[in-house]
């Protein structure tokens, strides 16, 4: 017998211990309870074992389906907020009226595949997201995998796009209104435009389930990846951020 095999043998029955076996893989369906109710156990889960797909599936057919039943009201809205728009005034004269037209009645072709198109570039962003903010993680010392980045990004995700659309869809198509239906601090502008700045910045930075789905990233970076809550902090807050407020200047610069 070897001096390696000499710690794991059991003198009472002559035979050698067994490693202890993995804990159990968690239900995915305790999973969505536990993102409401648990997020430090959901995370503690996606770090054992990611299961990303899923919760992206669903956003994606979230976003597919909120963007099918919301088209007709978003696109004449936006158009409107083009009018006078750099954009509209480069395209030349004529331009804005003829795509003001074609986004009233859009065919069922154009909706369906605006839709999926919408649903699959959730996905790419998620996607392109989670190597951003692994990338983060890592910088800031770390210790990770992109899979469990990935699993962090699309769990947390559930809330702001998945959760956000479905209360958002009946508001939208009750008030007839898409930029006019908030769910955050651009709710408290009375009669606000959504062209102005302020709207604009309100709209990014107010969002309340963008908050929450922040919250769950950094629970997710600091559990899984063993970072420290500062830490976790800056390497969530940082990129998102500089990322978003790129996407608001040139909304802002294009009006």
């Amino acid at each position: 017998m070897t001096e390696n095999n000499i710690n794991d043998f059991q003198p009472e029955t002559g035979t050698h211990l067994e490693e202890t076996p993995p804990p159990p893989a968690d239900p995915l369906g305790q999973r969505f309870v536990d993102l409401i109710i648990k997020p430090s156990r959901l995370m503690d889960n996606v770090g054992r074992a990611p299961f990303w797909v899923l919760p992206m599936v669903i956003i994606i057919g979230v976003m597919a389906i909120f963007t099918y039943f919301t088209m007709a009201i978003s696109g004449p809205e936006q158009m409107e907020l083009m009018r006078d728009s750099k954009i509209m005034q480069m395209a030349g004269e004529g331009a804005w009226e003829k795509a003001y037209q074609d986004s009233l009645n859009p065919s069922s072709t154009k909706l369906l595949m605006t839709s999926v198109f919408s649903g699959l570039q959730i996905g790419v962003m998620m996607l392109l997201l989670a190597l951003i903010l692994g990338f983060f993680a890592k910088m800031g010392g770390g210790k990770g995998r992109i899979v469990q980045a990935l699993g962090i990004v699309s769990w947390a995700s559930l809330i702001p796009l998945a959760l956000s659309s479905l209360i958002k869809l009946p508001l939208i198509l009750q008030t007839e209104s898409f930029y006019g239906t908030t769910l955050g601090l651009a709710a408290l502008i009375p009669d606000g435009d959504p062209s102005s700045p302020l709207y604009q910045v309100l709209l990014t930075f107010g969002d309340f389930f963008t908050w929450w789905g922040l919250a769950l990233l950094v629970i997710g970076f600091e559990r899984v990846y063993s970072m420290s809550r500062g830490a976790a902090l800056a390497a969530v807050l940082l990129p998102w951020g500089l990322l978003s407020g790129i996407m608001v200047g040139v909304g802002i610069l294009a009006m």
